[in-house]
């Protein structure tokens, strides 16, 4: 490996004395070494005409040009106005537009002498009285200048103290720096002839240096060389880390378990669960550890699986962990699996905040012991207290509610169990791992019987009397209401409603048929409150999201959310899936905020269109990005050095490129062929692949 070359040194060789104080700029901006000034790729190019002939079809085009001036009109001390310099281009009027200048008159009439000329580069534009026009452009000092500022050039992405002519003179001392490197390059010779790939080197001066408008695009074959570069450092890096924790146990027996509880079940599995289920079972049978994402609209029977998927584990041996996000759910779980596996003779265990004490201490016991099979619970499964003695799998449901390291500490308590997540809208960051080949996914796609779409509207806040009027003809059928609101309390740093003050406000309105709901509440309040709205005794409730998952109420066929632009799009769609769990018609209402940003509003516009959770999930990865492939960052858009992946037009190339990468990164690590690449994963790899776990 040639780590010790000039380029991968700190960015401080390649800068003269004059940048050398900009170091730390430069560092902000694109990376430490020589190599990351290298890989910062331009955001566009554009073009320099020198011409001193103007006109209508150069209108918009960056032009240089030779200019007379015929006089000025400079306007009053403190003036907003700007200075006019009035000349001729040829035989074309021009004006020369100077906002925010402030010089003496005497610099002014130095700077434009009157009978002299001047040479201006800028973008050419067209007044109203349709004059030629300058607006700020840069005075060059001479003709030679301004021959030498023709042709194309590349725009950079900048940070304040730095400026397109400081990347220049840095970028031409770290591109001698590269001609200087007697490198092989790392891709073989038919991957380069099959797609038309330059090499490394000259795809780096194509880019530094370009020719045309379009070298700066994805659809060069220079810019896409570099960026099946990067994509590729990043697949050998994602498959050297698995097997790191990846668990070699294969699970495999008769399923009589399996078969004892679906004898049992008074219906039968859709078409969709069983192939997910056969996927989950391939899996765990394999030898290799399961890293699975199970996907499914809520109501479409997930749960089933997951319970089917822990029995197989048990009766070969192994304890289970099911990792829910709240006590509510928790609760709702265990009676579930309870009802299915006391009949088969298993008797689960629950473990949250609420269990204290000697119950607690008894609980650890059988779970440290093995005696007890499956653990269901909230985050008070993950603490130092809990230990399996044989953990085989982990089930997380609705995965997007814990963070990366939460779930590493759960997988931490077994010898590298199968991993098995739920979730009803795949998170961004968990759509990125499955594009990247990191995380399967299974898709139960088909409805339970006689449910239909949940119509979703969008309404202005001032329309509450409407929505209140609606609610009581919902109520009026026996039917049930959610009214979430993102906060408990009202807050001066906000404008959004409490849920004290929307119950006090709808309790006028509906006296004894309303109770609120709020994640602080002891846990026997909220056992009461949601039994009264269980069984009818109340029909309205005000509540934060605490309801988001885990509350499975038929006859609840309206939620209201209220500063739903507060809301990311998961957790929209969670709530909406509230409701809509019977025959009966289903209704989300999302009220909002006029005041709304771009992308609160193109939030609201997705969540109206689709009940699809994986289209939900794709738009979410391009408003919120996708987090880090190797890392723990959760969200956020992962920043490329060569190329931006939420560009629309980038994603067929970016899906074609990803598909080359991820094919030849697995022959390279089979084939134990890494050390080839060490130049390639030194350049792309910003931190010691030794330091970094793979997480998903």
């Amino acid at each position: 490996m040639q780590a010790t070359h000039p380029i991968f040194k700190n960015i401080e060789t390649c800068l003269s004395c004059s940048l050398l104080k900009r170091a730390k700029l430069f560092k902000k901006l694109c990376g430490e070494r020589v190599i990351d000034l290298l890989l910062h790729m331009p955001s566009y190019v554009i073009e320099k005409i020198y011409s001193e002939d103007l006109s209508s079809d150069k209108v918009g085009q960056i032009i240089t040009t030779k200019i007379c001036i015929d006089g000025i009109e400079q306007p009053p001390p403190r003036s907003k106005k700007p200075i006019v310099i009035f000349g001729r281009c040829g035989e074309a009027s021009t004006e020369i537009i100077l906002f925010n200048y402030k010089p003496s008159a005497s610099h002014i009439k130095s700077a434009f002498p009157i009978g002299g000329y001047v040479f201006m580069s800028g973008k050419l534009g067209l007044s109203y009285a349709n004059v030629f026009q300058f607006i700020n452009p840069e005075k060059l000092p001479s003709r030679a200048s301004a021959l030498q500022n023709s042709g194309f050039f590349n725009i950079y992405p900048l940070t304040a103290g730095i400026f397109q002519g400081t990347i220049y003179v840095a970028m031409k001392e770290a591109l001698r720096r590269l001609d200087d490197w007697k490198m092989e390059d790392w891709l073989p010779d038919d991957i380069l002839f099959k797609n038309d790939f330059p090499r490394f080197k000259e795809a780096i001066k194509i880019v530094h240096n370009p020719k045309r408008i379009q070298e700066s695009e994805l659809e060069s074959q220079a810019r896409r060389r570099l960026c099946f570069d990067e994509m590729l450092a990043e697949q050998i890096n994602i498959r050297l880390f698995q097997p790191k924790w990846r668990p070699s146990f294969a699970i495999k027996n008769d399923k009589c378990l399996i078969k004892r509880l679906l004898d049992a079940l008074d219906f039968e599995l859709t078409e969709s669960q069983n192939k997910v289920l056969l996927e989950i079972f391939r899996d765990m049978e394999s030898g290799r550890g399961m890293m699975r994402l199970l996907q499914g609209d809520v109501g479409s029977g997930k749960t089933i699986v997951a319970i089917l998927a822990t029995l197989y584990a048990i009766e070969s041996g192994y304890q289970c962990a099911f990792l829910v996000p709240t006590e509510v759910l928790a609760r709702q779980h265990y009676r579930v699996v309870s009802d299915h596996f006391i009949k088969l003779g298993i008797l689960p265990e629950i473990l949250t905040s609420g269990e204290t004490g000697k119950i607690r201490s008894t609980i650890l016991e059988r779970i440290e012991s093995g005696m007890a099979k499956i653990l269901i619970g909230t985050h008070a499964i993950l603490t130092e207290k809990v230990k399996f003695n044989n953990l085989g799998l982990v089930i997380i449901d609705e995965q997007h509610r814990f963070g990366v390291d939460q779930r590493l500490r759960l997988i931490d308590k077994g010898m590298a169990p199968h991993i098995l997540s739920m979730t009803a809208t795949p998170i961004p960051r968990t759509m990125v791992m499955a594009m990247y080949g990191d995380i399967a996914v299974s898709s139960i796609t088909e409805k339970p019987k006689n449910r239909g779409e949940i119509i979703t509207t969008a309404i202005q806040m001032n329309k509450i009397p409407t929505v209140v009027e609606s609610i009581k003809k919902i109520v009026a059928k026996n039917q049930k209401v959610y009214w979430v609101c993102p906060l408990i309390e009202e807050s001066i740093n906000t404008d959004y409603t409490c849920v004290i003050n929307r119950f006090n406000h709808l309790k006028d309105y509906f006296p004894d048929d309303i109770q609120m709901l709020y994640g602080k509440m002891k846990t026997s309040e909220k056992q009461e409150i949601f039994k009264n709205f269980k069984e009818g005794r109340t029909h309205i409730l005000v509540s934060t999201t605490v309801i988001e998952v885990g509350v499975d109420i038929p006859d609840a066929t309206v939620i209201v959310i209220e500063n739903a632009e507060k809301f990311g799009l998961a957790q929209l769609h969670q709530l909406r899936g509230r409701v809509g769990r019977s025959h009966l018609q289903s209704f989300c209402i999302l009220m909002f905020d006029p005041k709304l940003s771009r992308i609160a509003s193109e939030r609201i516009r997705i969540i109206k269109g689709s009940n699809d959770g994986f289209h939900i999930a794709e738009k979410d990865l391009i408003l919120r990005g996708g987090g880090e492939i190797l890392g723990t960052r959760q969200s956020g858009q992962k920043k490329y050095k060569t190329f931006d992946a939420y560009l629309p037009e980038n994603q067929p190339i970016i899906y074609e490129i990803l598909r080359q990468t991820s094919k030849l990164a697995s022959d390279i690590v089979d084939q134990e062929l890494v050390n080839q690449y060490k130049d390639l994963l030194t350049i792309y790899t910003s931190e010691n692949p030794a330091n970094i776990r793979q997480s998903f």
